[in-house]
C-alpha cells in the first residue's frame, strides 16, 4: 500500500529545480560564496556543464593534481522525477529546464519562428532529449575530412565509453563504460504494427550503429536508458567527478566572457543569474591551464564572441575588442528540420497517450507509474520515438547515406508541427488515439547562424536557423510525407482519418508549402565553432580556438556537418577524445601527429 501511495503522488507533486538565492535575504551569503571561487586558480575552466561538460569534468578530473571548476548557467536538479521518467519529456519543453531559444523570422519557412529547446540544467540537452543512441555512419566522419577524426579513428571512442547492455556486435559496441545503450522497456501495440508495415516495405534493420551493413531499414531505436531511466550526462559522467575534492560545480552561473592577456586566456568572468547587480566574478587559470568551452551549438559561439573571437565587424558593430578575427564563428549552424504525417484510429484506448491518462481527464493513470516505480518497465521508459527508420528516398544523390530519417510515434499529434504534442499535451484533456510519422532531414543540407543580440551573454543571440534554405531538405520533407502516408494507409484495423497534412493537401507544391508551414526542429543543432583548416574552420584538430592560446571547443558545436543520427551520442565521443587530448597532450599519437603538422604552418585569425 506504501509503493501504491507513492507511485500516485510521483506526478502529482511539484519537484522544483535549482533556485537561484533569494537575493533580497542571501546576495550576500552569494556573494561570498562565489567570491571565494573566484579567488583561486583552476587547471581547466569547463564553460557549459552539459554533455560534453559532463564527461569533460569526469576524465580531467582523474588526475588529482588538477583542479577543474565547471560553471553552468542553468541549475543543478538532474535528478528530478520528469528528467528520469523518460516519458517525464512532455513535460520538460518549455519549462524551467529548457532555455527556450526561437530562430528569427525563417525567410523560407514563411517568416516563422522555430522554437528551439535547449537544457537548462546540469546534463544540459541529455536531460531534455529524446535518448535515442545513434552515432551516423562511418562515412558521416570520414567525410568531415579532418585528419585523425576518420570512421575508424573515432570508433574506438565510441566503443570504450559505452555500455551496451543489449548484446550486440563487440566489433561496433562496448561493455563497461558510462555511456548505456539499451532498449526501451516498453513497446506499444501501434508500434509492432509500425515494425511489421515498415519491415515489409523498407526491410529491417537490428542495429543502427553496425558500420558493417547499411543504415537503411526500419527496427527499433536503441536509447540511453539505465534500468528504464535516463542516463544523461549528469548521471553517467559528473556524479563521479563530485566525488573528488579537486572539482568545483557552479550553477547559475552565466559566464560572461573569456578574459585574455594578449591572446593567452588567463580565465573567465561569470555573473550569478538573476542577481540585479551583475558583480563579476573571475576565476583564473593556473598556469598551462585551460578554458574549455562546452556550452553548446548556440551558447559556445555566444560566448566566443562576447570575449571578442569572431567576425571582427560584426564585433565592431557591438564595440568588442577584437582578439581573434574568426568569419567562422557562429556560421555553419545545422539542424534536423522535421514534419509530419498524423493519423488517428477508431480503436479506443490504443495510443500511449490514452494509456497514461484517467480517460476523459488529465489526471495521471497510476498503473503505468506503478510500473515504472516498482520495475522499471512500461509506458514510462518511452519518449515515444523509440521506432523508426532510415531511408534513402529518391533523387538522393548518395543512397549510401540515408536522406531521411522516419520517426514512428503510437500518438496523435495535436498540430502539424511536432513540437506541440510535446508542449502542450499536459494541458490538453482531451487526446483522440492514433499514430504519427515524423520524417527528418538526418543529413540536412541548410545551414544557418548564430549572431550577439548584444556583449552582454544574459541577453539571448539572434538565431537564423536557415531551415529549408536547401531546397534538397524540402524533398527529403516531400517524399517522407508521401512514405509516411504510404505505411499510414497499411496499418490494417489501426487505419482513422489522416489528421495531418489532410487530404485536401496532395500535389508536390501543396506538401511542400504544408512543410514550410510546419517543420520544426528535431533538436540536433551543430557546427557554429566548426573543426578543420578551411576559411570558417574555428578550431584546428587538436579543438584549439585559432589565433589564441588557452581556449578549447569540446561539443557538437565543432562538427563540420551533421552526422546522420542523433549527435547525443557523437558528442560523448569528442568530449571523450578531448579530455585524452588535454590531459596526454603530446603523448597521445594524435598529439604528436598534430604537433608534426603544425610545424611551419602559420595560424589563422590572429
Amino acid at each position: 500500500m506504501r509503493l501504491f501511495l507513492a507511485a500516485l503522488t510521483l506526478l502529482a507533486t511539484p519537484s522544483y529545480a535549482f533556485s537561484p538565492p533569494n537575493f533580497a535575504l542571501n546576495l550576500n551569503r552569494a556573494h561570498a560564496q562565489e567570491g571565494a571561487v573566484s579567488s583561486q586558480s583552476y587547471d581547466y575552466i569547463i564553460a557549459g556543464g552539459g554533455l560534453a561538460g559532463c564527461v569533460l569534468a569526469e576524465r580531467l578530473s582523474q588526475d588529482p593534481s588538477k583542479k577543474v571548476l565547471l560553471l553552468e548557467a542553468g541549475g543543478a536538479d538532474y535528478k528530478n522525477k520528469f528528467i528520469k521518467i523518460p516519458a517525464g519529456i512532455l513535460r520538460l519543453f518549455k519549462s524551467k529546464f529548457d532555455w527556450q531559444h526561437e530562430t528569427k523570422g525563417e525567410r523560407d519557412c514563411n517568416g516563422r519562428n522555430i522554437f528551439l529547446a535547449r537544457g537548462k540544467v546540469l546534463g544540459g540537452s541529455s536531460c531534455t532529449n529524446v535518448l535515442l543512441h545513434h552515432r551516423g555512419t562511418k562515412a558521416d566522419y570520414d567525410n568531415w575530412g579532418v585528419e585523425g577524426w576518420k570512421g575508424d579513428d573515432v570508433l574506438p571512442y565510441f566503443k570504450n565509453v559505452q555500455d551496451d547492455t543489449t548484446g550486440r556486435d563487440s566489433k561496433f559496441h562496448g561493455t563497461g563504460g558510462e555511456w548505456t545503450m539499451s532498449e526501451v522497456r516498453y513497446q506499444n501495440p501501434l508500434s509492432k504494427k509500425f515494425l511489421e508495415v515498415a519491415g515489409e516495405d523498407l526491410g529491417v534493420n537490428d542495429d543502427f550503429n553496425n558500420w558493417d551493413q547499411p543504415q537503411t531499414g526500419a527496427g527499433r531505436f536503441q536509447v540511453s536508458e539505465k534500468n528504464g531511466r535516463r542516463e544523461s550526462g549528469a548521471t553517467a559522467f559528473l556524479e563521479k567527478a563530485l566525488k573528488r575534492k579537486n572539482v568545483t560545480v557552479r550553477t547559475g552561473a552565466m559566464i560572461r566572457q573569456i578574459d585574455f592577456a594578449s591572446t593567452s586566456a588567463v580565465g573567465v568572468t561569470y555573473n550569478i543569474v538573476n542577481d540585479d547587480t551583475n558583480t563579476p566574478f573571475s576565476p583564473s587559470l593556473a598556469p598551462n591551464g585551460e578554458v574549455i568551452l562546452t556550452a553548446g551549438a548556440i551558447a559556445s559561439p555566444q560566448i566566443l564572441m562576447a570575449s571578442g573571437i569572431g567576425p571582427r565587424d560584426h564585433l565592431e558593430d557591438l564595440s568588442i575588442p577584437v582578439i581573434s578575427d574568426l568569419p567562422g564563428v557562429g556560421e555553419n549552424l545545422q539542424d534536423h528540420p522535421a514534419a509530419l504525417v498524423s493519423f488517428e484510429t477508431p480503436k479506443k484506448g490504443v495510443s500511449v497517450t490514452s494509456k497514461l491518462r484517467i480517460m476523459g481527464t488529465k489526471l495521471n493513470n497510476p498503473i503505468p507509474i506503478l510500473k515504472w516505480f516498482i520495475r522499471g518497465r512500461g509506458e514510462l521508459t518511452s519518449v515515444g520515438c523509440d521506432h523508426g527508420a532510415f531511408v534513402s528516398t529518391p533523387g538522393n544523390e548518395d543512397a549510401a547515406q540515408p536522406n531521411l530519417q522516419l520517426r514512428f510515434l503510437p500518438a496523435r499529434a495535436l498540430g502539424p508541427d511536432g513540437m506541440t504534442t510535446f508542449t502542450q499535451f499536459r494541458n490538453t484533456k482531451k487526446h483522440n488515439d492514433g499514430y504519427s510519422f515524423q520524417s527528418v532531414a538526418t543529413r540536412a543540407k541548410s545551414t544557418g547562424r548564430v549572431r550577439l543580440a548584444s556583449s552582454n551573454t544574459h541577453i539571448k543571440p539572434v538565431i537564423d536557423g536557415g531551415y529549408l534554405s536547401a531546397e534538397e531538405d524540402v524533398k527529403t520533407l516531400r517524399e517522407g510525407i508521401k512514405l509516411g502516408r504510404q505505411l499510414g494507409a497499411k496499418f490494417g484495423e489501426y487505419v482513422g482519418k489522416e489528421v495531418y497534412p489532410g487530404p485536401s493537401v496532395k500535389s508536390d507544391d501543396e506538401i511542400d508549402e504544408y512543410v514550410r508551414n510546419s517543420v520544426h526542429t528535431a533538436n540536433a543543432l551543430v557546427g557554429t565553432c566548426k573543426m578543420g583548416d578551411d576559411a570558417l574552420s574555428v578550431v584546428s584538430r587538436d579543438l584549439k580556438v585559432k589565433g589564441v592560446t588557452g581556449v578549447r571547443v569540446a561539443d557538437s558545436s565543432i562538427f563540420p556537418s551533421i552526422p546522420g543520427g542523433q549527435t547525443g551520442t557523437p558528442t560523448v565521443m569528442v568530449a571523450t577524445r578531448a579530455a585524452e587530448m588535454i590531459a596526454k597532450g603530446d603523448e597521445t599519437e594524435q598529439g604528436k601527429a598534430i604537433k608534426e603538422d603544425m610545424k611551419g604552418k602559420v595560424m589563422v585569425g590572429v
